[in-house]
């Protein structure tokens, strides 16, 4: 067995919780995935899976491995793209992405992949539903927060920290907030793509607690919540990577610093029937290389 084929069938396993659903997504039995894992798990000394008659969870040995093989198997998808740069390359790739993500990353990736690949036509949906990529005939979603339909392959692009951002004239009148408690008494702009906008996440001695926040202000885009933020009508607790060089440029300022709140995760995701489709790998890691730079 081929190393790297263990790590595709470990990968798989975590991502669709089953060697059942692995084995569908890789294309071969559920028995020969246990069994690339077993022989992985041999070669390593040590097991990267807890395995129940109900369930699997990963160990901690595992946990660590699997950030591993993720780096590992996307640098042999870029690799294996750079010994043919014309094969596959041509046809259409149609995208989803969420808006306010997908106009500002999104789009740049695209401008980027269509000049490599000039043959490529790319079409992008833009929405906050997550669409149905099978119905839709989407080759491609990007999605931001946790995932829920195991049976799409999934690669990790990035992870953002939320941030407690004001602006300073903001800070000079009302003051800044010393704990997550404090957000009571102040005006906070709430963003409905948040699942719970009256409720901020923060780590407070050791737990996650939610703290209650209010305001006059609320929306269901970043950019909407961000311009009264900038405006000094409240404090906005947004995603760091849609911040862009607001904190460097002073623009904003970040308050609650001692106080570490929730991170969202990006994901691109697609159907098994696009698993290594060459165009979706391409346009997977230009828009993961555009990421690096803004996180």
């Amino acid at each position: 067995m081929d190393k790297i084929d263990g790590m595709r069938a470990f990968v798989a396993v975590v991502e669709t919780g089953s060697f059942i659903a692995a084995g569908k997504r890789l294309g071969i039995s559920n028995k020969l995935v246990s069994k690339y894992i077993g022989v992985l798990e041999g070669q390593l000394e040590v097991t990267l899976l807890h395995r129940t008659t109900r369930s699997l969870s990963l160990t901690n040995e595992g946990r660590t491995y699997l950030e591993g093989c993720r780096k590992v198997l996307s640098e042999c998808d870029a690799l294996d793209l750079t010994m043919d740069q014309s094969g596959g390359f041509s046809g259409s790739l149609r995208v989803t992405a969420p808006l306010t993500f997908g106009e500002t990353f999104v789009v740049d990736a695209a401008i980027k992949f269509m000049t490599t690949y000039p043959d490529v036509t790319v079409e992008i949906d833009m929405s906050d539903r997550h669409a149905d990529l099978a119905e839709g005939a989407f080759d491609l979603a990007i999605r931001m927060g946790p995932l829920k339909d195991s049976s799409l392959i999934a690669q990790k692009l990035a992870s953002s920290e939320y941030l407690a951002v004001a602006s300073s004239s903001y800070i000079e009148e009302f003051g800044s907030p010393a704990h997550p408690d404090d957000l009571k008494s102040h005006s906070c702009i709430r963003d409905t793509n948040n699942p719970h906008p009256n409720r901020w996440p923060f780590f407070i001695e050791g737990q996650m607690i939610q703290v209650p926040v209010s305001g006059p202000y609320i929306a269901n885009s970043p950019p909407a919540c961000l311009a009264p933020a900038y405006a000094g009508k409240g404090i906005y607790h947004c995603p760091e990577v849609f911040l862009g060089d607001d904190l460097v440029s002073g623009k904003l300022v970040r308050v609650l610093e001692g106080f570490q709140s929730r991170k969202i995760d990006v994901h691109a995701v697609y159907l098994p029937t696009a698993y290594r489709n060459r165009k979706v790998v391409a346009f997977i890691e230009t828009l993961r290389a555009d990421l690096s730079h803004h996180l």
